[in-house]
């Protein structure tokens, strides 16, 4: 205490200095300059600190000696969040602690807290963190923390990107120019731009109704509207006290048997017709309404009462509780030509020109519909590129677009939630708790002991905790935050491993026995090679993959491919639109089956005559998934076509891949395998 009192006087010789908080305050008021406060940092001084600090004067300096450990700096760090404070932490034998008092000294705009730490009390805690942040240097262009330390506190990193995000958010909401003329006028149109929301509720049996809402809900996000102030949901996971809260709902409404509410509404239409309490004179709502005219037959009785008479029984309670129609309501019809899509395509373009994103170009847009295929998709994302980077980059949503949705998975993950959380998260109004599965490529199942136990690292470090071994030979690991999927990436390449091609319309990770007594070592060596020679030759060229998760910096500026030295920006094997599906190939050293090889698109049976690989047969066209409900497709087991030689096995497999790429079907995704060519 006495040597942070001596640091002061050295600093400001006239330096006012008191052992108590309010003495240090009483000071303020009769003398210029800081009047300082000298105390032991506990809890019960820093609670003091922080009922002062907040609306403190200018001349109040506050110094916390934190004479043994361990030391928090989470409270001092808090005295940022009240603006205007100079805030800063150093030892007290470091040649900073002078530095910070006489900025601290010299620092009128607001209060100064310092935390000056005794040697002792920090020398053992390697995250001690120096640092000063200053509001002074945001008038200079500068960011106001700052700090000279190698590693900085995982508290003290989270607390600042939390602010960064709260910035961040800010600055996309708010407007960022203002007439001069009116700025007062532009800055009330800013915060009600911010403060805008819209809640889209649907109710569907088929999922046409929720298509139609998750394009609404693209839209928006499309057009302005924060990620977090677009809201989507079934009826049932809406709080029907809620509605008078609600400034704006969005209606998608299908129809069930004999005009009934679907499954996930019926919930949410008891209990409305239930709260005749209710004053709805402050909502604003609209009604998309699905049906089919006909399904009782045309013409007749019963199909003009149930044509689509869920969604007109809402339209008309809605109506008496007060509520205020935001414009008329529209209907889809299967009976039209392009089905519900004709009817919600000239209601959606009305509805988004009075929400003012007509202009945005959203997922959803053109004549297909609300959704893009897959193939347009595919040909639309520059080799995979897609918006890919930018929305990893996106910290204010926890999800990519949906169109990155369908390119991210030709790098290896899919985007996945917690079904668990989707009705509680929709009740508070917020996304869903969206978490990324990653998949390695691991040709024939090989790793080394030090890839496993840095695969054990990352799923520790950035998924659940859980590394799952899958039936084709690799790992995956779930709930990996977007945040950290970049970083997972890269954990990943640095054990020299990588992503590419493990999910998505391309050629999957290449299977091979794995049983150790089926023949020599040497030989089954060699025929691991063959495998690794056939999933290298038909991977995918493009850089994208390295330029999304790995580059960073200054990198950037020397665009390199992942597998080479030289980009390439046209697929040689996949062209633009890559495969109809994915494609999947096996090798077998018989007599083990162990990769199941006739259930797959291609497949190597290694023939083995004396102790020496003479080549493969090929087996071509398995598959055994198929879908209940389409009699299309049903399961499928190769048919052994030929023999090649071992060095040809990669060029075979080329040839086969390129007649699913030129003569797959590529209108039904059920329909697309390789299998369904063959015949």
């Amino acid at each position: 205490m006495d040597k942070a009192a001596a640091l002061l006087k050295q600093c400001q010789s006239d330096a006012n200095v008191c052992r108590t908080l309010s003495a240090a305050t009483a000071a303020c008021t009769e003398k210029c300059g800081k009047c300082w406060a000298v105390l032991p940092l506990s809890p019960s001084s820093m609670t003091e600190v922080h009922s002062v600090v907040k609306d403190g004067s200018g001349q109040l300096g506050v110094v916390l000696v934190a004479e043994q450990g361990p030391v928090s700096q989470m409270e001092v760090l808090r005295a940022m969040e009240y603006g205007g404070v100079y805030v800063a932490a150093e030892s007290m034998e470091g040649p900073g602690a002078m530095e910070v008092l006489a900025e601290a000294a010299c620092f009128d705009a607001g209060p100064s807290l310092v935390l000056l730490a005794e040697a002792n009390a920090i020398q053992a805690d390697y995250r001690w963190t120096a640092f000063k942040h200053d509001p002074r240097r945001e008038s200079q262009g500068l960011e106001p923390f700052c700090t000279q330390s190698d590693r900085v506190r995982e508290e003290i990193q989270g607390f600042l990107s939390r602010q960064n995000l709260l910035t961040l958010i800010a600055r996309k909401c708010l407007p960022k120019e203002c007439a001069a003329g009116d700025a007062g006028g532009d800055l009330c149109q800013g915060l009600a731009d911010a403060s805008k929301t819209v809640t889209i509720l649907y109710t569907s049996d088929t999922g046409h109704g929720e298509e139609c809402a998750k394009a609404v809900a693209r839209q928006c996000r499309a057009g302005g509207y924060a990620s977090s102030a677009v809201r989507c949901g079934t009826l049932d996971s809406f709080d029907v006290s809620a509605l008078a809260t609600e400034p704006l709902i969005v209606f998608c409404v299908a129809t069930a048997g004999k005009g009934e509410f679907p499954g996930n509404g019926r919930n949410f239409w008891n209990k409305l017709n239930d709260r005749s309490d209710l004053d709805l004179k402050e909502l604003k709502y609209c009604i998309f309404g699905l049906g089919d005219s006909h399904y009782w037959g045309k013409g007749t009785e019963d199909s003009r009462v149930n044509f689509a008479k869920p969604a007109r029984e809402l339209d008309d309670l809605l109506e008496k509780m007060g509520a205020q129609r935001f414009l008329p309501t529209g209907f889809g019809d299967d009976q039209d030509v392009d089905q519900y899509h004709t009817g919600f395509g000239d209601w959606k373009s009305q509805l988004y020109s009075r929400l003012g994103v007509d202009k945005a170009e959203g997922g959803g847009g053109g004549d297909d519909g609300p959704v893009k295929t897959d193939e347009q998709i595919k040909c639309e994302t520059r080799q995979l590129r897609g918006s890919m980077k930018e929305s990893l980059d996106d910290i204010t949503t926890g999800q990519v677009p949906f169109q990155d949705t369908k390119l991210i998975k030709s790098h290896g993950s899919y985007q996945q939630d917690d079904r668990d959380m989707r009705e509680e998260r929709q009740k508070m109004g917020v996304e869903n708790a969206f978490s990324f599965m990653i998949r390695v490529r691991l040709p024939g199942g090989y790793c080394t002991a030090e890839q496993w136990i840095a695969m054990d690292d990352i799923c520790q470090n950035f998924a659940n905790g859980t590394l799952k071994i899958t039936t084709r030979q690799t790992w995956q690991v779930h709930g990996v935050l977007k945040r950290d999927v970049k970083n997972t990436m890269r954990a990943m390449n640095k054990a020299c491993m990588d992503t590419l091609a493990a999910c998505g319309d391309v050629c999957r990770n290449v299977l091979c026995t794995s049983r150790p007594d089926v023949c020599s070592k040497e030989l089954h060596q060699e025929i691991l090679d063959y495998t690794y020679a056939i999933h290298d030759h038909c991977l995918p060229r493009s850089g994208a993959y390295h330029e999304i998760f790995l580059m960073q910096g200054d990198d950037m500026a020397e665009k390199t491919q992942i597998m080479g030295s030289i980009p390439v920006e046209e697929e040689p094997l996949y062209g633009l639109t890559y495969l109809p599906r994915k494609f999947k190939v096996a090798v077998a050293i018989p007599p083990s089956n162990d990769v199941d090889l006739f259930a797959h698109c291609a497949g190597f049976i290694a023939i083995i005559e004396h102790g020496k690989l003479q080549g493969f047969n090929v087996a071509v066209g398995g598959g055994l998934g198929f879908t209940h409900s389409n009699q299309k497709t049903h399961p499928r087991l190769a048919d052994v076509i030929g023999f090649c030689r071992p060095s040809d096995a990669k060029y075979v497999c080329e040839c086969i891949l390129t007649v699913a790429r030129d003569f797959g079907d590529r209108t039904g995704r059920k329909h697309a395998r390789i299998k369904y060519t063959v015949e």
